[in-house]
C-alpha cells in the first residue's frame, strides 16, 4: 500500500484496514468473515514522512474450500487520528478481530457484531477518521490474481499501464512509481490448507482418538475413530480429497497401533500428539 503525501491530519495517526468477505459454503449458509487490523507499520505515523510505500503482509482470510459462485469483498484503508477517544476504540476492535481468528468461520461468527459495530463507531467520527481508498464488489474468481484499488479519478490511469514491482510490490505506471494512494490485495489459489490441524472440531476429535489408542482399549478407540471420521467428513473447512486422505491416514494409524504390538514397545511408536503428525501433505 501507499499513503498519499497530502494529509488531512496535522498530528500523528494510525492506519487501519477493514475487510468484510462473504462466500458460499457447502451445506451451510453463506459464510461471513470480518476483520479490523492496525498493522504495526501503520501505527503512530508522522504525517511529514508518508511519501513512501508500506509493505504489509496481513492475511485477511486463510485458505478455505472454494465452492464457486460469488466472493463478496469490502476492503477499506483508513487514516485514524491518534486522539484520546479514537485510539482505545481502535485498539479494542483490533483485539476483538484478532481473537476471532481468520481461518475458521465458526470461530469468527460470535465476534462479527462486535467488529462491524466497532467499525461503524470508528467511521462515524468524521473529524478524526478519513477513508483513503475502498472497494465494495462481488467477484467471480477463476485464478489467483492481484487486485489494486487506487485513490485517483476514473480514467486517470490506464489499467494496461499498471504493473507490480516484484522487489517491493509497489505499483508502477509505465515503469515509474505511482504517486496516488493505493492498496494491493492478493487472492491466491492453493491445493493445501496448512492449518488443517487447528480446525477446532477436528483437533478435539483427534485428541480423543489419540487418547483412546494410547489406552489400548480397541473398542473405545474404534468408537473414537468413527467420531473423528464423522467430524472430518462433515467439516466445511476441508476439500473432499483432503477428507478422504485424512480418514485413510487415521485408519492406517489405528491399524498400526492395534496390530503391531503394545504401545511403548520396541516395534510400535505411540500415535502422533496432534493431527499434524499424520502429515496430510507429505513430509512437512
Amino acid at each position: 500500500m501507499r499513503l498519499a503525501e497530502g494529509r488531512r491530519f496535522a498530528t500523528q495517526f494510525n492506519g487501519m484496514i477493514y475487510s468484510f468477505i462473504s462466500f458460499a459454503r457447502a451445506g451451510e449458509a453463506t459464510a461471513e468473515m470480518a476483520s479490523v487490523t492496525k498493522p504495526g507499520k501503520l501505527a503512530e505515523l508522522d504525517p511529514k514522512n508518508l511519501d513512501r510505500v508500506i509493505t504489509v503482509e496481513n492475511k485477511l482470510l486463510g485458505a478455505v474450500p472454494w465452492r464457486g459462485g460469488t466472493l463478496g469483498l469490502e476492503l477499506g484503508l483508513f487514516s485514524v487520528k491518534s486522539v484520546n477517544l479514537m485510539s482505545p476504540i481502535l485498539d479494542y476492535v483490533t483485539r476483538v478481530s484478532e481473537a476471532g481468528g481468520i481461518s475458521f468461520v465458526g470461530k469468527i461468527k460470535p465476534f462479527l457484531p462486535l467488529i462491524t459495530e466497532g467499525l461503524d463507531l470508528i467511521a462515524g467520527q468524521t473529524q478524526n477518521v478519513a477513508i483513503e481508498v475502498a472497494l465494495d464488489a462481488d467477484l467471480t474468481l477463476v485464478q489467483s490474481e492481484y487486485i489494486a484499488i487506487v485513490a485517483c479519478k476514473r480514467g486517470q490511469i490506464a489499467p494496461a499501464d499498471v504493473t507490480l514491482d516484484p522487489a517491493d510490490r509497489q505499483l508502477l505506471v509505465k515503469g515509474k512509481p505511482l504517486k496516488d494512494g493505493y492498496c494491493v490485495l492478493s487472492l491466491r489459489a492453493t491445493p493445501e490448507k496448512a492449518d488443517y490441524g487447528e480446525i477446532p472440531e477436528l483437533a478435539s476429535a483427534y485428541t480423543n482418538f489419540r487418547d483412546e489408542m494410547k489406552s489400548g482399549k480397541r473398542k473405545n478407540a474404534e468408537e473414537a475413530k468413527q467420531a473423528l471420521r464423522v467430524a472430518i467428513y462433515t467439516s466445511p473447512d476441508l476439500i473432499e480429497s483432503d477428507k478422504d486422505r485424512l480418514v485413510a491416514l487415521n485408519e492406517k494409524e489405528f491399524n498400526r497401533i492395534f496390530t503391531g504390538g503394545p504401545i511403548g514397545g520396541h516395534d510400535v511408536a505411540p500415535p502422533p500428539e496432534t493431527l499434524y503428525g499424520l502429515k496430510l501433505y507429505g513430509s512437512w
